[in-house]
């Protein structure tokens, strides 16, 4: 089976970091502008799409900010999910197989809820399916995490 994908030059990719730098603020544009070794000018053409962004740029730019979009544009086509990494493993297995175990739920738990708001009116809309499609995929990211263990 094969997937038709197209191509924006990276434009999608750049409107996430404008989302996530800009919008909301999640680091500030000069933190992030310093991670990648570029001037703040350089770091906003790209964030506006004059510029591309290079693949170690791109690296650096993950590494610096932490949001699972940025990763799920890059694996938006592929069977891939991106997992956070879990600092230090526990020291007792079991509590952390119970802690995977209650965010699963818990994460599983706000899908149903979200789910059930938009269903109220007995249909979907746009914004409450994107709603839901952000839960759920925290709730493929946590369940991923737990596997992990």
């Amino acid at each position: 089976m094969t997937t038709t994908i197209s191509l924006d030059r990276g434009r999608s990719f750049a409107q996430i970091v404008y989302q996530v730098l800009v919008v909301e603020k999640v680091v500030s544009l000069e933190q992030a502008a310093g991670a990648l070794g570029m001037g703040y000018d350089a770091l906003y053409a790209r964030i506006i799409g004059r510029t591309l962004f290079t693949a170690d740029e791109i690296a650096a730019l993950i590494a610096c900010v932490p949001d699972p979009r940025l990763i799920g544009y890059l694996l938006r086509h592929s069977n891939f999910v991106a997992v956070e990494r879990v600092d230090g493993r526990l020291d007792d297995a079991e509590q952390g197989i119970i802690r995977a175990t209650h965010r699963i739920l818990i994460e599983a738990a706000c899908v149903l809820e979200t789910v059930d708001a938009a269903l109220q009116d007995k249909r979907i809309e746009h914004r409450e399916a994107i709603e839901s499609q952000v839960e759920i995929d925290i709730a493929e990211r946590a369940s991923s995490a737990g596997r992990a263990l």
